[in-house]
């Protein structure tokens, strides 16, 4: 049986002079550094933050401020789907002394963005064979020109670190060629076992890499034991911490945005968003045949044909998820990882004839149909997919939105509502109408908090509440009762709305008298009959122990029952309308008569 052997043998330089030598391994060493410096540059003139990176800001407040990783004292809820880029800015601002991360969490998302593609740069040129060849920079060039890339190497959110992660993956999986002891593969199989807490499907991405680690080494039982325990130790205890204390198996956000839906139309609908207005199909195209080209270089060398295909199987695998559950409501931002896993083995490409054409078309396409300019999300007051930074760069009316400042000027009235509703010592539910007027209602007795203000926007709310102040979410990315709510798949994280009718029933003092027309977010008519069922379902069944499991103080013994509750309760689903809610939780018997 003919064996393969495990990688590329060293190459004979062909005779060249000393300055062609010189000239050679400058341009080649330069390449990481010129890639970092450009994606620092171009990311630092789009820099911004989103009113999703205050979420985190808001978790990472309460972090520093003694009430743990929630986002309303009280009420235990996680909100932060990348929980590695969560404590991460939580350590940045322990160490800086600063609670409010927002500028550290755009600094710091460039940061990560840069070395990540100084890492994955330096990791493609040591797959190719060691040779005299000079380096074409044509998938670094594709990411280069693309302004989603520019955008979500800052906006506040975990981008940078899923670059800088899945690039330093890459890197020691090539660097596994030349080493498989043992503790190179338990550190390998520790970084890779970091992608669920960097984000969620993430996970997909650590197990095609765990694959790749163990069909490149072939370590015997006792490696193999020591790495996946190096893999699942942090994964695992994470998990274990989410479900006591959370009662929930994932992050509430993925049950905001269904994450167990199949959506393909919608999937589909948001890749064409992405690739269509740079008709990015034509670099892939070109990228996939230097793939090709690749491949069949390295079939022959068992090592070399791994390490390439760990990336590409991983991306498209992770493309399979995105388009299932449907996309996201940003534009391009769920398949920057995609891209970026893909094009992996073909940063740069050896020169060749072959891959001298596929540069040379790689850079015409690039001022034809990249740079700014380029997307104009679809017209209208609402839209599936939206250009994130361009709107909060209106909506703000900054050019580089970075501050907590320049989005809680928005809403001062909302902030000097909720200072008074603080200094009077009354217990307020604070809301804003449809026409921006401030609404309140008496705040129930049983809440921790002494004034809760309603989060349209979510983030912005949080930071201009003070952390003794709840937010109660509208959308239901920290709501645990909208965040279950059985309403028909839409725009990700928008189409749970907590209507006035359930705000009331979970926030309002039920002794309070309520008017049946108020403005609280969106002007509506109601039923008290409907308030009644609303209050009644939320103290029955199912529904009771998902608010307990939150808003119970902390013990071993409630910690104990989110643990062994969380996958039961992770699934239950909440009817939106408050009579049908009631004959779920209830059963078919009415609210009990107030004596």
């Amino acid at each position: 049986m003919k064996t393969i052997p495990d990688a590329l043998p060293r190459i004979a330089l062909p005779p060249l002079n000393v300055p062609q030598v010189r000239a050679l391994r400058w341009w080649n060493s330069a390449l990481p550094v010129v890639s970092a410096l450009v994606i620092a540059v171009l990311g630092y003139l789009a820099r911004w933050i989103c009113d999703d990176a205050l979420i985190y800001t808001r978790a990472v407040e309460q972090i520093l401020s003694g009430n743990g990783p929630v986002y309303s004292a009280g009420e235990r809820v996680e909100t932060s789907t990348g929980v590695l880029w969560q404590w991460l800015l939580a350590g940045a601002g322990f160490v800086s002394g600063e609670t409010d991360t927002a500028t550290i969490s755009w600094m710091l998302g460039l940061a990560l963005t840069t070395a990540g593609f100084a890492l994955a740069v330096a990791a493609t040129q040591r797959l190719h064979p060691r040779a005299a060849a000079w380096l074409l920079p044509a998938g670094a060039v594709v990411l280069l020109a693309l302004p989603p890339v520019w955008e979500y190497a800052t906006s506040g959110l975990e981008t940078g670190l899923t670059t800088c992660w899945m690039a330093g993956c890459w890197w020691l999986l090539v660097r596994l060629r030349e080493s498989t002891s043992g503790p190179a593969i338990a550190g390998a199989a520790f970084v890779f076992g970091l992608g669920p807490l960097v984000r969620p499907e993430l996970t997909v991405v650590a197990l095609v890499f765990l694959a790749g680690l163990w069909l490149l080494a072939r370590p015997g039982w006792r490696v193999v034991l020591a790495a996946a325990g190096a893999a699942a130790a942090l994964p695992f205890g994470y998990e274990i911490f989410r479900m006591g204390y959370y009662g929930i198996v994932v992050p509430l956000p993925a049950l905001t945005k269904n994450a167990d839906a199949s959506l393909w139309g919608r999937g589909f609908h948001y890749l064409t968003d992405f690739a269509d207005p740079y008709f990015l199909w034509l670099p892939l195209v070109l990228l996939t045949v230097g793939l090709a080209a690749l491949v069949r270089r390295v079939r022959a060398y068992r090592a070399d044909l791994i390490v390439t295909l760990t990336p590409v199987v991983a991306g498209l695998l992770l493309l399979v998820y995105v388009l299932k559950v449907g996309g996201d409501y940003m534009h391009a931002r769920m398949l920057l990882p995609v891209l970026f896993l893909l094009l992996l083995p073909v940063l740069v490409l050896r020169w060749s004839r072959t891959g001298a054409a596929l540069a040379l078309v790689i850079v015409a396409w690039v001022p034809l149909y990249a740079g700014s300019g380029r997307y104009h999300e679809a017209p209208g007051p609402v839209r599936a997919i939206d250009d994130e930074r361009a709107y909060y760069v209106s909506w703000t009316h900054t050019d580089n939105p970075t501050q907590t400042e320049d989005y809680t000027r928005q809403q001062r009235d909302l902030a000097a509502a909720v200072e008074a509703a603080r200094k009077s010592g009354r217990r307020t539910l604070i809301y804003q109408g449809v026409h921006n007027e401030i609404l309140t209602a008496p705040l129930r007795e049983d809440l921790p908090a002494r004034a809760a203000v309603v989060g349209v926007y979510l983030g912005t709310a949080g930071m201009l509440a003070p952390p003794d102040v709840a937010i109660v979410d509208f959308w239901g990315l920290a709501n645990p009762v909208g965040a279950r709510f059985a309403f028909p798949p839409g725009k990700p994280g928008h189409s749970k709305p907590l209507s006035n009718i359930w705000l009331l029933a979970d926030y309002a003092d039920p002794a309070a008298p309520v008017a049946r027309t108020g403005n609280f977010v969106f002007q509506r008519d109601f039923d008290p009959a409907e308030l009644a069922a609303a209050r009644h379902a939320l103290s029955c069944g199912d529904l009771a122990e998902i608010r307990e499991s939150t808003r119970e103080p902390m013990s071993l013994d409630r910690f104990w029952r989110n643990l062994t509750g969380a996958w039961d309760r992770t699934w239950v689903r909440v009817p939106p309308e408050p009579l049908a809610a009631e004959r779920a939780f209830c059963g078919s018997g009415g609210p009990p008569q107030q004596g």
